[in-house]
């Protein structure tokens, strides 16, 4: 197999992940973490978003230095379809201040309901990224979790996201053309 018959393989079974750290020495910090699913025949593509609350604090000891850890276990999942990150894309490029007209993106399954909510913010500078998520359940509490992401950041989320808009429709790679009678 030829160089790049190898790398078109690995492709197709590799996604790439974007993750923003931000672990606060009060340990109340989380992380968000986007895997992009290009559109293939049988399904649309999608972002998944999975946030998870930071679970320890960063510690320094005779061993070194140990990061924070998150708390997966207990990681919120958000799937991203394409209204979604347009209404993220209408913030990153400054068109609103807030997605979703200001009360965010609201996603309804049949077990709960989450709110997305992503908005530009003056102080610090940046964007406030924001999941809540409340079971049907009586009992149910529920979970938050929130990232504040710096300009950078932001930028590099809106080239992620521009660049997905195409893939997230049509697939990551072009069909052959039918043969034209």
């Amino acid at each position: 197999m030829d160089a790049v018959a190898q790398v078109s393989n690995a492709r197709s079974f590799w996604r790439g992940r974007l993750c923003f750290y931000h672990p606060t020495n009060a340990g109340s910090g989380a992380v968000a973490r986007l895997e992009f699913h290009a559109a293939t025949p049988e399904r649309e593509g999608c972002f998944f978003l999975e946030m998870a609350r930071q679970k320890t604090t960063a510690t320094r000891g005779a061993d070194g230095r140990n990061g924070a850890t998150f708390d997966w276990e207990n990681k919120t999942i958000v799937k991203l379809g394409f209204a979604d990150v347009c209404g993220l894309l209408l913030v990153l490029d400054g068109r609103c201040d807030q997605a979703g007209n200001g009360r965010g993106l609201f996603h309804d399954t049949a077990e709960a309901n989450t709110v997305i909510t992503f908005r530009r913010q003056a102080e610090p500078a940046g964007y406030a990224l924001e999941i809540s998520r409340k079971g049907k359940q009586s009992n149910s509490e529920a979970q938050r979790a929130r990232v504040l992401l710096s300009e950078g950041e932001g930028l590099g989320l809106q080239r992620v996201f521009s660049a997905s808009l195409f893939p997230m429709v049509y697939g990551d790679s072009p069909a052959p053309r039918a043969e034209r009678p």
